[in-house]
Order: structure tokens, then sequence, then C-alpha cells
């Protein structure tokens, strides 16, 4: 009996071992079954906090406390053999202009530009003379104003002007008042009102006329043949 007890007990064991072990397969076979199986998934990109626009930080410079400065000896500067080059002057001040700078053209010694004419004296009687050319017939219809006799030279007929003619003014004594010599064409005189005897000679030949000078100006033309 206790024997026939003894086998049903190891029976039993045996079968709760066999049944244990068929339980832990069956339950390793679900778990096997339901889980799906894990895929490896795409690693994912990690994105940083945005940028922010942060003033840099000033650099601290290290103060002569934390660094020993050395002081190279200074070398003897040789004398250079080449001179150096002499400072020129400063440039002169510009001149300022002043309002008498400007020619007074009503005055009696006032004379054109360019000074081609130069008005003259000879016992005491102002004259000028000239007109060759364009400029100096220009120069003198601007003086004209200023001198009361005006003489003219030419050729008859062809109108060529004449130069270098012998000019004599006599008063009415027959003192000479001026004796000169017209450069040219044109010659002008300023003379004290009165009656004068003017004569003219060139290329051998003299003519005579008579002017009434006064406060207008008179005018003499001399042609030659």
């Amino acid at each position: 009996m206790a024997q026939l007890r003894m086998m049903s007990l190891t029976a039993l064991a045996l079968a709760l071992a066999l049944g244990g072990g068929l339980l832990s397969a069956t339950t390793r076979a679900q778990q096997n079954y339901a889980v799906p199986p894990a895929y490896d998934a795409p690693p994912t990109r990690y994105e940083g906090p945005p940028a922010y626009d942060v003033p840099p930080r000033a650099r601290k410079l290290p103060s002569s406390g934390d660094i020993q400065l050395y002081s190279q000896p200074e070398e003897t500067a040789e004398p250079s053999a080449t001179p150096s080059p002499r400072p020129y002057p400063p440039p002169a001040a510009p001149r300022p202009a002043w309002g008498n700078d400007t020619p007074d053209e009503s005055g009696p010694d006032w004379s054109p530009p360019g000074d081609s004419l130069r008005i003259q004296a000879a016992q005491g009687i102002r004259y000028v003379s000239g007109g060759v050319g364009e400029s100096e017939r220009a120069e003198l219809e601007a003086l004209s104003g200023q001198f009361n006799l005006r003489l003219l030279f030419a050729m008859q007929g062809s109108g060529n002007y004449l130069a270098d003619v012998g000019v004599r003014v006599l008063d009415p004594s027959g003192a000479v008042v001026l004796s000169a010599e017209s450069k040219g064409p044109w010659f002008l005189a300023q003379l004290p009102p009165d009656v004068y005897t003017v004569e003219a000679s060139v290329l051998g030949q003299s003519q005579r006329q008579t002017a009434r000078v006064g406060q207008s100006q008179s005018r003499l033309n001399f042609y030659w043949r």
C-alpha cells in the first residue's frame, strides 16, 4: 500500500514536471507569436535651438601688470651723405584788387591797353599818332575824345594811308607850337583854343591848312597825289 502511494506521488510529480515544461514552452511560443518583431527605426535628426545673434564678447587685453614689456635700445642714426632738399618758399599771397587799379579813361594821361600807343608831350602839348592796323585805329578812336585836333594823311584816289609824316603847328604869330612826326595816318593833339597853321610834309611835298581849335574837335585831312 505504501509502495503504491509512493508510485502515485512519483507519477504525479512527473506529470507536474512535464506539465510545467509544456506550459513554459507554450507560453514562450505565444510570446514569440504575439509580440511582432522589432524593426530598426530611422534615426531621429536632432535639431538644436535656433541661433540668436549674440554680440561677440569683448576680448580682454592683458594688462601691463600681466605682461612685462621690453624696449629695444635705440640705434644711433648715421648722418646721411646726401643733404636734405631745401624747402621751397611759400607762394606769394595774391595781390588784392584795389579800386584805383582800374585805368581812368577820362584822365588826360590814360592810354589804351596793349602799350602799342603812347601819349607823348612836347613843349607842353600832348599828342599821339598811329593807326597802322585795325587794332591801332580802334585805340585811337577810343582816345580821340581827349584831343581837340585830329589829322589824317592819305593818298588821293587810292585812299592808301601814309606814315612817317612830319607835322608842325604854328600859332598866329608864326611861332612853332608843336613839331613832331606822325607814326601813322592819324595824328591827335590837344592845343589851347586859337587859330593855328598846320603843316604836313611827306614824299618831299608839304601842305598847309588852317585849324580853328576850340572846345570842339577840329579835323583836317591831307591828301597827296
